[in-house]
C-alpha cells in the first residue's frame, strides 16, 4: 500500500518548514474525568512496562501502548491510513530512514514548538540529525544502528589471519585468504537485495544520495556520484572474484553458513550481535566484534544501518501531552534501563549509552563488551532520507540484484537507479534539482 506516495509533494515544503505538519485530520486521544488519554505504537511488548512506569508518575495523562506488527510494509501504511481518517495513536516509534516519508504526509509533529530542543543535548548528534529536518524536530531519537565488522576469530585463524582488517583494502586481502580455505569459504556475503545495508555502506564511504537545494525548493539526487561508483566498484571486484558469497543475508543458507564458519563475517549494525548469536549459536566464543573497516587508514568513520525515533503523530488533540510522554519516554532512566535490557536498544541517549546496561560482558562473544567498539563510532550527520523511500528501495533491489545475476557492473545499476528515482519524484510531483 502506498497512499503516501500521493501526498509526496508536500514533503519539499515540508522539509524546509514552509508549512505545518499538523494534519487536518481530526482524532488522537481524549480526555476522561481530567485525564488525559494518549495511545502509543511500537514494536515492541515491553513499552507496556514502560508506560505503566509513566502513568504511576503522571496523574493527569494516561498512555495505553499497543504492540504493532513490525513490517515495513505493514506498519507504516496503517499509520498513515490512521492519520487520514482521523484516528491515529497520539505517539509512535518511527524508524529514521521512514521520518522524510512521513513528512511528506503531514503525519508527524514539529515538537521544536514543545520544547524538544531543550534536551537536544542528551543525545548524540548523529541520532538528533536524523530527527532533524530545517529547524523542525519530528520525534526524538530512540536507538541507533552504528555499523561495525562482526568476525570469526577461529575461521580467520584458520587462514593465517591474526587480525581484523582496519582498512578496506586489508579486507580484501583477507578475503584472498579465506576463500583459499576452500570453495565454501568467504570472508562475507554481498546480499544484492539488502539495500539498507549497501547504503550504509555507502554513508560510510562519505556519499550523500539526497540533499535539498534550498535556493531552488528543490531536492537532489546523486545515487551515482563518484562516491557511490567506488563504493560499487569495489565489491563488484569481490564479486567478480568469487570472494564473497552472494547469499541473501537472513536465509536459511546464510545462518547455516554463519553458524558453519565458512562465512566468516558480516558487517552489520550494532544489533547485529544479537542476529548472530541465535545464527551462529554453535560457534560461541568464536566471534568477535570490531570497527567497520576504513577507506582512510585510521578513521573511525561508521554509518547507521536501523534506528528509531518516538514521534508525536499529527492528529492528535492533545500535542503538549503526547510530546512530554514522548520526551520522558527517551529522557526517563527507568525506562531508558527497560529499553536497554529488555528490547535490545543501543540508546541515541548519550547518558544511557554509558549505563551499566549497555557496557556489560557477553559470553557469546568470549566475554567481550561489545557495544563500546560501536560507541566509538563517528558517524557523519550529512545523510538524509528521501521522501519516496519505499520506491528507492524497490528500484535498488530490483538494480543491483539484476546486476549481480546477470553480471553487468553494478555501477551501471546506479546510474539506472538515479533516472528512477528522479522520474519517480516528477512523477509524484517532487521538485528535483538539475533533474
Amino acid at each position: 500500500m502506498r497512499n503516501w506516495r500521493h501526498r509526496a509533494s508536500l514533503c519539499l515544503a515540508l522539509f524546509l518548514g514552509v508549512a505545518s505538519v499538523l494534519s487536518a485530520c481530526s482524532g488522537g486521544g481524549a480526555s476522561s474525568g481530567g485525564v488525559v488519554q494518549l495511545t502509543f505504537w511500537s514494536f515492541n511488548q515491553q513499552i507496556t512496562e514502560q508506560a505503566d512506569l509513566f502513568n504511576k508518575s503522571h496523574p493527569n495523562i494516561h498512555v495505553t501502548a499497543l504492540k504493532q506488527p513490525s513490517g515495513p510494509n505493514q506498519y507504516y501504511p496503517k499509520v498513515l491510513t490512521a492519520v487520514k481518517a482521523g484516528n491515529a495513536p497520539d505517539v509512535a516509534l518511527i524508524e529514521y530512514q521512514y521520518i522524510p516519508t512521513m513528512v511528506s504526509n503531514a503525519a508527524l509533529v514539529d515538537v521544536s514548538k514543545y520544547g524538544a530542543n531543550g534536551v537536544k543535548d542528551q543525545f548524540v548528534d548523529s541520532a538528533w540529525a536524523q530527527v532533524t529536518q530545517g529547524r523542525a524536530v519530528y520525534g526524538y531519537p530512540q536507538d541507533t544502528g552504528p555499523m561495525g565488522f562482526f568476525y570469526n576469530s577461529a575461521t580467520f585463524k584458520k587462514a593465517g589471519i591474526t587480525h581484523p582488517p582496519a582498512t578496506w583494502d586489508e579486507f580484501a586481502q583477507d578475503a584472498v585468504k579465506i576463500h583459499a580455505l576452500g570453495p565454501n569459504y568467504y570472508i562475507t556475503a554481498f546480499p544484492p537485495q539488502s539495500t539498507g545495508w549497501f547504503q550504509g555502506l555507502m554513508w560510510q564511504a562519505g556519499a550523500t544520495w539526497f540533499s535539498v537545494d534550498t535556493a531552488a525548493n528543490a531536492w537532489k539526487v546523486s545515487v551515482n556520484d563518484a562516491t557511490s561508483k567506488k563504493v560499487a566498484s569495489y565489491w563488484q571486484a569481490l564479486v567478480d572474484k568469487g570472494l564473497v558469497s552472494t547469499v541473501a543475508d537472513f536465509s536459511n543458507d546464510w545462518n547455516a553458513a554463519l553458524n558453519k564458519g565458512t562465512i566468516a563475517s558480516w558487517i552489520s549494525a550494532v544489533w547485529g550481535q544479537g542476529v548472530i548469536t541465535g545464527s551462529a549459536a554453535d560457534t560461541k566464543g568464536q566471534w568477535t566484534a570490531a570497527p567497520i573497516p576504513q577507506w582512510t587508514a585510521g578513521a573511525k568513520t561508521s554509518a547507521m544501518w536501523g534506528g528509531s525515533a518516538i514521534s508525536v503523530i499529527a492528529g492528535t488533540k492533545h500535542p503538549q501531552e503526547a510530546n512530554e510522554f514522548a520526551q520522558w519516554y527517551l529522557t526517563n532512566s527507568g525506562s531508558l534501563s527497560i529499553g536497554v535490557k529488555e528490547i535490545g536498544w543501543f540508546p541515541s541517549n548519550k547518558t544511557a549509552q554509558q549505563s551499566s546496561d549497555v557496557n556489560a560482558p557477553q559470553a557469546f562473544y568470549g566475554n567481550q563488551v561489545v557495544d563500546t567498539v560501536f560507541e566509538q563510532a563517528e558517524i557523519p550527520t550529512t545523510w538524509t532520507w528521501p521522501p519516496n523511500l519505499t520506491a528507492v528501495n524497490q528500484f535498488m533491489g530490483d538494480d543491483v540484484n539484476a546486476a549481480v545475476a546477470n553480471k553487468t557492473p553494478i555501477v551501471d545499476a546506479l546510474d539506472k537507479l538515479q533516472g528512477q528515482i528522479v522520474q519517480d519524484m516528477k512523477s509524484n510531483g517532487i521538485n528535483v534539482a538539475g533533474g
